[in-house]
């Protein structure tokens, strides 16, 4: 595997079991413009390790100063994925602190800064398939409320896998729900799954199909995005395997995709 180019902090606030997040400031130049997501950034020649990296960007960002010794654990290294390639390898980081520590950001990289109740990015109530800032509105995200735009993405996933919330269902039986939700609206099917790839007599009915799956439930673990056009669903997993029910005439062989 590619060495890792980036590192970010996870601080952990042991005394109200809390986590610390950012959301970005918004710039032209960052793909994760306005984002929330843990502090940090890319390795800077003169960082000793990854770890110095998510150290340097703490302070940098939030005026916190950790010392190496507050690493709990370092965790498996994985893509932060944008738009286009190329994407970003990250080293994540898991520090503990004994309370929720006091920050002064740096205007140009953080907007905000939010300690976060893991009690609540636990409640699986919370979770839900919402559209994002500066993406199409047919596309839906796995994502958790926070003030202003979505927890979701690189972050959300990077969380919900640390924290162990189990993914019950696979993404091709939330696809084949998807396909009997859109029988049952008296949609008829030409062509039954082959390669990921399923045919129905549309138009579909976007509004209805985003509705019925937008709010919490299993599903939401297992998809990474949910695309609903009256032309065409697209379903991605969280491993990037994508399954498509189009309309008469127009089915084509499912592709992985190398986006998020």
């Amino acid at each position: 595997m590619t060495e890792p180019e980036a590192a970010v902090a996870i601080v952990r606030a042991v005394s109200l079991d809390s986590v610390l997040l950012i959301r970005r400031t918004e710039r032209d130049t960052d793909p994760w413009s306005g984002h929330w997501s843990f502090p940090g950034g890319r390795r800077d020649p003169a960082d000793y390790d990854l770890l110095a990296t998510a150290l340097r960007e703490l302070d940098e960002e939030c005026a916190v100063r950790l010392r190496r010794e507050d690493l709990a654990a370092g965790l498996p290294v994985r893509w932060a994925r944008r738009r286009t390639p190329p994407f970003l390898l990250v080293a994540p980081f898991v520090f503990q602190v004994p309370a929720e520590l006091a920050t002064i950001l740096d205007p140009n990289e953080a907007a905000e800064a939010q300690w976060v109740p893991l009690a609540a990015i636990r409640d699986r109530s919370r979770h839900r398939l919402r559209s994002v800032p500066g993406m199409d509105g047919h596309i839906r995200f796995p994502s958790l409320d926070l003030a202003g735009p979505p927890l979701w993405g690189f972050t959300y996933w990077l969380l919900v896998d640390w924290l162990g919330l189990a993914r019950p269902v696979a993404a091709a039986a939330v696809a084949a729900e998807v396909l009997t939700s859109l029988q049952r609206r008296g949609l008829k099917l030409l062509r039954d799954w082959e390669n990921r790839t399923a045919v129905v007599e549309g138009p579909i009915p976007a509004a209805d199909v985003l509705a019925e799956f937008a709010g919490p439930g299993d599903h939401v673990f297992a998809v990474n995005r949910l695309s609903v056009a009256p032309e065409e669903i697209r379903l991605t997993s969280a491993d990037f395997e994508e399954w498509i029910i189009a309309t008469g005439g127009t089915g084509r062989k499912a592709v992985t995709p190398g986006g998020a």
